[in-house]
Formats: C-alpha cells, sequence, structure tokens
C-alpha cells in the first residue's frame, strides 16, 4: 500500500512539473485602430465677410431698431441682423438685411416665413435700394434686382444668395473624419463659357444632433442669373447639432 501510496504521489509531482515548463501561449493583442481617412485640400484665399457688417452700419438700422428706423418697422421688423450669406460681390452694392418680426403675426405674411427649430419668429429679407427699404423674399425679385452677373465674386455672393449653399475655407485634411473623395477644393468660382462654376458646400438641414453628411456642390450661375446645381458628392459624415434653419429665398 505505501509503494501504491508513494507511485501515485511520484506521478502528480510529474504532471505538475511538466505543466510549469509548458510555453507560455501570448494573449492575442487588441487590433490597433485605423487611421482615419485623410484628403487633400485646395486652399483659395477666404471671402470679405466684413463686407456685410459695413454695408449694414452704413444704413444706422442693425440690431433691436430704434424707432427713429421707421421705415423697417411700418415694414414689420423689430430687429435686424446680416443675412445668412456672403454679400460682398453683389452688384450693385446694396445692403441685404434679414429682417425679423418678433410678436404676433407680421402685416405681409407673403413676405416673412416661419422657420422650424428652436427661433420660431417671423423672417423676411429687406434691402435698401435707391434710398428706400423694400421687403425681398423671392428668387426671382432677387434675380430682378442683382441679373447679370459678370464676375467671380458676384458669382459666389449670387449663389450662396439664391441657394443657401455655403463657404467654406476651414476643411480640415487631418481632421478625425473618413473623407469620401481624394481631392476638396475650398469655396472660389470658375467662369466657364456657360457662365460662373461656384464651389460650395451644403449639409443636413435635419433638426438635432446626430450623424450628419457633408457635402461638397458645384452650382452654374449664369450670365443672367439663373442658378443651377451641376454636383454634389459627400464628402464625409460628421456628428452634429442643428436647431434651427437659415432663411432662404422662396422658389417663385
Amino acid at each position: 500500500m505505501r509503494k501504491y501510496n508513494l507511485l501515485k504521489f511520484i506521478i502528480a509531482v510529474s504532471i505538475l512539473a511538466s505543466c510549469s515548463q509548458s510555453p507560455t501561449v501570448p494573449l492575442p493583442s487588441a487590433t490597433a485602430p485605423l487611421p482615419y481617412q485623410k484628403t487633400s485640400v485646395i486652399e483659395y484665399p477666404p471671402l470679405d465677410w466684413s463686407i456685410n457688417a459695413q454695408r449694414l452700419s452704413q444704413t444706422e438700422c442693425v440690431g433691436k431698431l430704434p424707432e427713429s428706423c421707421t421705415e423697417l418697422i411700418a415694414l414689420g421688423c423689430d430687429e435686424i441682423s446680416g443675412p445668412g450669406f456672403y454679400l460682398g460681390g453683389l452688384q450693385p452694392p446694396y445692403a441685404v438685411m434679414e429682417c425679423i418680426h418678433e410678436n404676433g403675426e407680421p402685416l405681409n405674411k407673403e413676405y416673412f416665413k416661419q422657420l422650424d427649430g428652436l427661433d420660431s419668429r417671423y423672417r423676411s429679407y429687406a434691402i435698401f435700394l435707391d434710398g428706400k427699404y423694400r421687403l425681398i423674399i423671392k428668387r426671382s425679385e432677387f434675380k430682378e434686382i442683382f441679373a447679370p452677373v459678370e464676375s467671380t465674386d458676384e458669382a459666389i455672393s449670387y449663389a450662396m444668395a439664391m441657394t443657401s449653399l455655403r463657404a467654406r475655407f476651414d476643411i480640415d485634411p487631418n481632421a478625425k473624419v473618413d473623407y469620401l473623395v481624394d481631392v476638396i477644393e475650398e469655396t472660389h468660382a470658375e467662369e466657364t463659357p456657360d457662365g460662373y462654376l461656384v464651389y460650395l458646400f451644403d449639409w443636413s438641414h435635419k433638426m438635432g444632433c446626430d450623424i450628419h453628411p457633408f457635402y461638397v456642390v458645384k452650382a452654374l450661375v449664369t450670365r443672367d442669373g439663373d442658378v443651377h446645381e451641376v454636383e454634389r458628392k459627400e464628402i464625409y459624415s460628421s456628428y452634429a447639432c442643428f436647431d434651427f434653419e437659415a432663411l432662404t429665398l422662396d422658389g417663385n
């Protein structure tokens, strides 16, 4: 019996010894995150946005309107702000502004829009034309005033006003986004036999915080003042928050 127990002890010790000498199997290493896809950016000089403020300041009716701004108040404007587009290239160089109606319904609802989102005040465009203020909300009216289009700078301003597309001069090729294109050209315009090809940008107008697509858009501006979107490409998607839409001209 003693020999049997001794044999069992020797076998157990041998098994333990053999296990302790087994090679250690390395754990699989964590997969390294894939790098974001980069792109090449062709830069162009940024637009002079200060021209907007300069033109508005010359009217002396900006912000909450004082009682002295009788013409704008009579049109239904309680507050004046700059438009959501670049107007520096427009010819003639009239001051274009956003007219905000604070309370109740405006007198002329045909020219005011109530936008989706948190800011539900009525809005319209107003223009200081030939010494008088005038409401403007239709593309046909804008075309009547500012066509023909005769330069690249004018084409950029005109395209932004007519389409609500936006200029960008801040594209970062090293941003932590997965670019879907190899090359992105920042905002500029090129003269063509048919008019001016304007490079602008657009993004989702869906309200709230979510993953939104961002696009580069090419728009053709004819010398007669017509605007046609000729190409749209998604360049990336990114998490962003949108709380209300920007004022745009109506299509008629």
